[in-house]
């Protein structure tokens, strides 16, 4: 008989996991100075929608950021 290996995954989930609080942190910043950019240069209904738009497509990034980790 023979016992099965225990599967170890190494340092790979932590890597990968390190990666996608990189990049999240990296999309976070991008989205906020976007909306700040936007707020500043236009002052209307635009902006209103500039910033509904960067929130939600930030949303869905955290989202699958956190899905994949």
């Amino acid at each position: 008989m023979s016992t099965r290996a225990v599967r170890d995954p190494g340092l790979q989930p932590e890597r990968t996991r390190l990666a996608w609080r990189r990049t999240t942190l990296s999309f976070t910043v991008v989205a906020v100075l976007a909306t700040r950019a936007a707020v500043h240069r236009s002052g209307g209904a635009a902006s209103v929608l500039s910033l509904a738009a960067c929130f939600l497509l930030w949303l869905g990034f955290v989202a699958l950021a956190h899905r994949r980790v």
